[in-house]
């Protein structure tokens, strides 16, 4: 076209086209504000010239497209960046929580305020004061592992909620780009046109997405995406999406995992990034050693204090009772098992031996059970139990854990079970003694050089220089020891009588053990050399089975007729309080190597160092992510300045455009007027 009327035709395709920037640039404006909106452009050609007279003229220009700027590099370094910082983010903020309780709770404090209690009954054993005191201390201690305990149940609980509604938030983002997929392909209306919009909205949909939960990207025709989570499980596929459901754990129902709602697959342990993954990190990682932590530090407490109570004597002259009691082991049989009638109870056999760990206990061929690790999956133990009376009983011995598990009923290969020794040993811990004359701050026998007249005078006369140690409870009876067993009652007052002397180092002396003064009946006897060692005579408990009560005689002049005299502790004998009051700084957890102020030490190190960790990665990841949004936005994000600059260029195209339409009218009515 050529002439007034191509001059008029290439202004007006110029007008339009100064029009539709106009009308980009002012939605840039607009949208400045708008979550994940990309900067529009209009791309811009000229048109097909036209042949007239051997001469090519144009004829103006053509809007192509409007594209928007994007790099999908830098779009999904976005995404990966998002799920990271989500997922840190919402881990470091729970471990901050359980941080708290812990420090707050004033566990260690509360440790030693008990022993020093235990400390001045030793000081005062027949106090009754000082004995009310230490079991008010106790009772404060036990409340402080009850409630720590529930604070940390209390956030299980809370996780499970959030992890309910990550879970409706993922299957909600799923669904919504699913529906966005189906409107971009409905709207790929030309080869070059393409719905700007929808594409941001559905990259900001990806972008929230990865904040819930860590997802990979491929895209397919037609501009639809599939999305997919970590463990390549589809979410979104075209136009369909797959929902996830929250669903109780196979042996724990209070324990919410996280399954594939299409068939129930459990997705738990494969799911990464996002507050979804954080939370389930937070979970395993920390929250369950916390709570087995601060169980094992209350099933410590308990079990030695009890095994202490034991092996001395109250106010009255009994054997003391327990002083504590802890919860259970808790065992949990998976809804999968072949039957279930298979039963499993739990006991704590060695407290020193117990870990914050707990197991996996599963049936192998045969009458082979294995404990694995339930964290890494390795097995730790395998046995083959001890049959008990009853068809299908079996005890198995899980002595370097610390416990045992006694299986009822007939399991098949393949059943499993989860073994949880000290979950609940916190929140479950009391205070069971009322009386205070019940601490048992007595030792069992007090070793008397001399011998019982009447019944209640001691006599020494005396000879020799042999001895009779102080004595010790010990757990079994020593190499070579002299047992004396059958004590109807413990103690029994005992009495140790030379029978034949010697006077020459390495000579040997023998002995005999009787009841009461010597004139009851001999429960045992045996020799000692002289100058040596001595010899161990071990006193069994018969209240405690494999307890024992540890003398050693010995000595390098023995006379016929000495003799010495193991009586029952007084009133005011303190041996089992200060055998007490010594528990405080014993190295009895972690197999021998913490005492239980390291224990609770340990606790919180543990969980401050993750805490501290965590706040790390999480501000790290934030930094990688506003270091992405900064990258993708130099590139995607509106900026006004140059919009502004845009407005007045193509205000200044328009203005000349219509310039040009005004002077071809202004050409045609000329013409026509000399026509």
């Amino acid at each position: 076209m050529s002439g007034i009327s191509g001059l008029v035709n290439n202004a007006l395709t110029g007008l339009q086209a100064a029009q539709s920037a106009l009308q980009v640039t002012g939605d840039n404006i607009a949208n400045v504000n708008t979550p994940g909106y990309s900067q529009q452009n209009i791309v811009q050609s000229t048109a097909v010239p036209t042949l007239l007279g051997g001469q090519y003229y144009g004829n103006g220009t053509q809007v192509e497209s409007v594209q928007r700027s994007y790099s999908s590099f830098l779009q999904g370094q976005v995404w990966t960046a998002s799920a990271s910082a989500s997922g840190q983010a919402s881990l470091s903020s729970s471990l901050q929580n359980i941080l708290g309780i812990l420090n707050n709770g004033g566990i260690s404090s509360q440790v030693s305020q008990f022993f020093s209690g235990v400390a001045q009954v030793a000081a005062s054993p027949t106090d009754i004061p000082a004995r009310q005191s230490m079991l008010s201390n106790a009772q404060t201690l036990s409340q402080t592992f009850q409630s720590l305990g529930q604070q940390l149940a209390s956030v299980d609980s809370g996780v499970n909620q959030q992890i309910s509604e990550s879970v409706s938030q993922v299957n909600a983002l799923s669904k919504q780009i699913a529906q966005l997929n189906v409107q971009i392909a409905a709207s790929q209306s030309g080869a070059n046109a393409t719905p700007n919009d929808l594409l941001d909205q559905r990259d900001h949909l990806i972008t929230e997405l990865n904040g819930q939960v860590g997802v990979q990207v491929l895209k397919q025709n037609n501009q639809q995406l599939s999305v997919y989570l970590s463990n390549g499980q589809v979410l979104v596929a075209g136009s369909q999406s797959f929902a996830l459901q929250t669903q109780p754990s196979p042996y724990n129902q209070q324990t919410l995992n996280v399954g594939y709602a299409s068939n129930g697959a459990d997705l738990t342990k494969n799911l990464t990034g996002g507050t979804l993954g954080g939370l389930l990190q937070f979970r395993s990682q920390s929250l369950d050693p916390a709570e087995n932590g601060l169980g094992l530090l209350a099933d410590g407490i308990t079990a030695a204090l009890n095994a202490q109570q034991a092996q001395g004597l109250n106010l009255s002259g009994s054997s003391g009772t327990a002083l504590f009691s802890a919860g259970p082991v808790s065992v949990y049989a998976n809804t999968h098992n072949s039957s279930g009638s298979v039963s499993v109870v739990g006991t704590i056999t060695n407290a020193g031996n117990l870990s914050a760990s707990q197991y996996i206990l599963s049936k192998s061929s045969g009458s082979v059970w294995n404990l694995e690790n339930s964290s890494t999956g390795a097995v730790v133990a395998s046995t083959s139990g001890t049959p008990l009376s009853g068809a299908g009983a079996t005890t198995l011995n899980f002595s370097q854990q610390g416990f045992q598990l006694q299986v009822s009923g007939s399991a098949a290969a393949g059943d499993s079970f989860l073994v949880e020794p000290t979950r609940l040993g916190a929140m479950d811990m009391q205070t069971v003694m009322t009386d205070p004359a019940g601490i048992a701050a007595a030792s069992p026998y007090v070793s008397s050089p001399g011998q019982l007249l009447s019944g209640s005078s001691l006599v020494n006369n005396n000879r020799g220089n042999m001895t009779l140690s102080a004595g010790q409870y010990v757990s079994s009876s020593g190499s070579g020891a002299i047992v004396v067993s059958g004590l109807s009652t413990f103690p029994t007052p005992l009495q140790i009588t030379i029978t034949s002397g010697a006077s020459q180092e390495g000579g040997t002396a023998s002995f005999q053990i009787s009841s009461s003064s010597g004139t009851g009946s001999v429960l045992g006897s045996g020799t000692v050399s002289l100058g040596g060692s001595g010899t161990v005579i071990d006193i069994q408990n018969p209240n405690a089975p494999g307890g024992y009560w540890q003398v050693n005689l010995s000595g390098s002049l023995a006379a016929s007729g000495d003799a010495f005299t193991l009586s029952k502790g007084g009133a005011g004998s303190n041996g089992n309080a200060q055998l007490m009051t010594g528990l405080s700084t014993s190295k009895i957890l972690n197999s021998g190597t913490a005492t239980f102020n390291d224990n609770a030490a340990q606790l919180i190190t543990q969980v401050t160092n993750q805490a501290a960790q965590a706040q790390n990665n999480a501000q790290a990841q934030l930094t990688v992510l506003q270091s992405a949004q900064a990258a993708q936005q130099s590139v995607s994000g509106v900026n006004l300045d140059q919009e502004a600059a845009n407005l007045v260029q193509y205000q200044q195209a328009y203005q000349a455009a219509a310039k040009a339409i005004s002077v071809g009218n202004t050409l045609f009515q000329s013409l026509i007027q000399a026509l």
